[in-house]
């Protein structure tokens, strides 16, 4: 069962839970390098496409902090592109606030300023070598990992671009899905997350306008499909988390749902609350949920 407020604002039930667990997940921040030479003005220009989002950060965290959940997820694009002083000025403005933080990593957080702004093209090897640094910023055990709070299970996914047909697409390496197949082996409640989104019916039109026709989710190839079907599959997957896409949505996705999140880089967020009985109210809004 699961209760939706206007704001995305999500309470989720399953009487397996044996205490109330809340997070925050928060997607696509887009913060801006601090060392922007030789790109100065394309940096500056997207900062402002961005709605200026190291300006909306503070608030944005003390929202967080005022709502009093057990952990945030990072779930990706934190960095419009790897700075080391910025995904640092990320974690100290998380520790002054006392968030408990997990990140997650999204298809710019690896890129270079050279990539990024100029050549566009997807480098393993600045991947892998930006990939070790974000893991001492931020306390990354790997790429892709789980945790658990409560008898909750989190299952962190990673789905970086590679070049096809038609621009760029999500993808799953043959490794990290051998590895969720031993994960989702467990019978407890379970929540996903991944950075792109994976093609649903309910929001491809929107998706499609928002991108200009342009891929905005993971490609269909049959790693696509295996991942896609053991969480569609699932009787314990209560919900998978996602961001990418800029917009927000809730979308069936076989048993269980996928929640897109807005982008941070505009101030959203969302509340998530999992009980075996429900809140008796919104934490964030007034009225009734959907």
């Amino acid at each position: 069962m699961m209760r939706l407020y206007s704001n995305g604002e999500l309470h989720i039930i399953d009487e397996r839970v044996d205490h109330p667990v809340t997070f925050a997940h928060v997607t696509d921040l887009h913060l801006a390098p601090e060392d922007r030479d030789p790109h100065q003005h394309a940096i500056d220009w997207w900062e402002q496409e961005m709605d200026y989002p190291w300006t909306r950060l503070p608030q944005l965290l003390d929202e967080i902090q005022a709502a009093n959940v057990d952990f945030v997820v990072f779930g990706g694009d934190q960095l419009d592109c790897y700075d080391a002083a910025s995904a640092n000025r990320l974690a100290t403005l998380c520790r002054e606030r006392e968030l408990r933080s997990i990140f997650g990593l999204g298809n710019h957080d690896y890129e270079n300023l050279h990539i990024r702004y100029v050549t566009h093209e997807f480098d393993a090897d600045v991947r892998d070598e930006n990939f070790a640094h974000l893991c001492d910023h931020w306390n990354m055990p790997g790429r892709y990992y789980s945790f658990e709070h409560g008898n909750v299970s989190f299952i962190m996914l990673d789905t970086p671009y590679k070049p096809v047909e038609g621009g760029w697409g999500g993808y799953f390496e043959d490794e990290q899905l051998d590895w969720l197949t031993d994960e989702m082996q467990r019978d407890v409640p379970t929540i996903v997350f991944h950075h792109i989104p994976f093609d649903v019916p309910t929001n491809r039109a929107r998706l499609g306008l928002l991108w200009n026709g342009g891929r905005g989710w993971i490609v269909e190839d049959e790693n696509a499909k295996r991942a896609r079907q053991l969480l569609a599959d699932s009787k314990n997957v209560l919900g998978t988390f996602v961001g990418h896409s800029h917009i927000r949505s809730e979308d069936p996705l076989g048993n269980t749902w996928q929640f897109m999140t807005g982008p941070g880089c505009h101030g959203n967020w969302r509340y998530v609350r999992i009980a075996a009985e429900p809140a008796p109210k919104s934490i964030r809004v007034g009225g009734v949920p959907g």
